[in-house]
């Protein structure tokens, strides 16, 4: 039977001060937490429901490999941060990266505070091969737990993600995505080093970061519509920068 403590401890996870505090994040649903065990991530502990387990037993020997525990869907509902639980919760360490790889290409993240919208960068970031996350001050914590339900699973395969001075891509091309500029389409020659900066929805890039740009590259509208989502922009424009 769960502790009271470690509901405590769960719950409170929903806090970034306390992931800070404890090295932990919520992982929440099958295919993100087979992600963590295909990485080899650090589990602290899998809890999940027998309804789960009933419709999940084919892939229950491979949670009964890492510590796990059966819980009453009252007690998942405790440690839930989400109105509907899945019925399968993991606590995991959060990685803790080294240097980034300055030989490949990166993302930077200019205020990006939705959940949603980080979480789906993640995991088409990874999709197109990219490897390298940089968040200014003011995004939302990447661990944050609905933007790891929206990664699903990207974080486990993420090389390097945090906070880095764009003065410090010398060597780099950093292209602003901004409807002002030129169309990717009209782009001759992708730059063999790039850092693609994308801003927040409500925004654009900030005055700040803007200063910092070398080109501004933009997706061509060809029907109607006031704007395209962060996410579904950023893999537009990396389609055409990858392939």
């Amino acid at each position: 039977m769960i502790s009271r403590n470690q509901v405590k401890l769960i719950r409170s996870l929903q806090q970034k001060k306390f992931r800070e505090e404890h090295g932990l994040f919520i992982v929440e649903g099958l295919r993100s937490i087979q992600e963590a065990l295909r990485a080899n991530a650090s589990i602290e502990s899998i809890f999940w429901t027998e309804a789960f387990s009933e419709k999940n037993s084919n892939h229950m020997n491979t949670i009964s490999a890492v510590q796990n525990e059966s819980v009453l869907m009252a007690e998942m509902k405790q440690l839930s941060p989400s109105t509907t639980p899945p019925g399968v919760l993991a606590v995991c360490k959060i990685p803790t990266f080294n240097s980034p790889d300055m030989n490949r290409n990166f993302i930077y993240l200019d205020h990006i505070s939705d959940p949603g919208n980080m979480g789906t960068i993640l995991r088409t970031a990874l999709w197109f091969g990219i490897h390298n996350i940089v968040l200014s001050e003011a995004c939302i914590d990447p661990f944050n737990p609905k933007v790891v339900r929206g990664a699903m699973g990207a974080h486990f395969h993420i090389s390097w993600i945090g906070t880095m001075p764009l003065c410090a891509f010398t060597d780099y091309k950093v292209l602003g995505a901004d409807y002002r500029g030129n169309s990717i389409l009209a782009v001759k020659k992708i730059p063999d080093k790039w850092v693609l900066v994308m801003g927040s929805e409500a925004h654009g890039i900030s005055s700040d970061v803007h200063d910092k740009l070398d080109q501004l590259i933009a997706i061509p509208k060809v029907g109607t519509g006031e704007s395209l989502n962060v996410g579904v922009s950023m893999g537009i424009l990396l389609h055409s920068l990858t392939t």
